[in-house]
């Protein structure tokens, strides 16, 4: 299996399990932010596909980090009971986990590209897996602890650098 093929695996079975943790979500805000995490999976695979058949291709900006920011404001506000969704913790951490491995899978295939705008592709694609796992960190934070949720630094990571 060549880089790609295992890299456009490894982003279709992360935008699998995100719209499964969709459909089990416990509140609408959560659903959300995991349909969010797979279109963005989604988009990674298309960006890749087209790197292996060297075409243009682009990442898009994406704003999940601040909608889930004001999502996980506005659940706090409403004083939402995550019993339920603490079940899923286990769930969470290891997408987590993957989304640590693919950061680490990203940045080594930037450091080891040829071309330099594949290498700026594979580098922001990391850059995105990294928030999206700043994303869940602060999603299991949340469900944990609810009512003292400090808000993880790397939650306010806006900058696309």
């Amino acid at each position: 299996m060549n880089i790609f093929e295992f890299a456009k695996n490894r982003e279709k079975q992360a935008e699998e399990t995100y719209r499964k943790l969709a459909e089990e979500a416990t509140n609408q805000g959560f659903a959300t932010i995991f349909s969010r995490l797979a279109e963005a999976e989604k988009h990674h695979y298309e960006i890749i596909q087209k790197m292996e058949k060297a075409e243009t291709a682009a990442i898009f900006r994406s704003d999940i980090l601040l909608f889930t920011k004001n999502t996980i404001s506005k659940l706090k506000l409403r004083d939402q009971n995550f019993t339920a969704a603490r079940s899923q913790v286990d769930i969470y951490r290891a997408a987590q986990d993957r989304e640590a491995e693919s950061e680490r899978f990203y940045r080594e295939q930037a450091e080891k590209a040829v071309d330099a705008q594949q290498g700026k592709l594979f580098l922001a694609i990391a850059k995105e897996e990294h928030q999206h796992y700043a994303i869940l960190e602060n999603i299991i934070d949340y469900i944990i602890f609810p009512e003292t949720h400090p808000e993880n630094a790397e939650f306010n990571y806006q900058k696309e650098s």
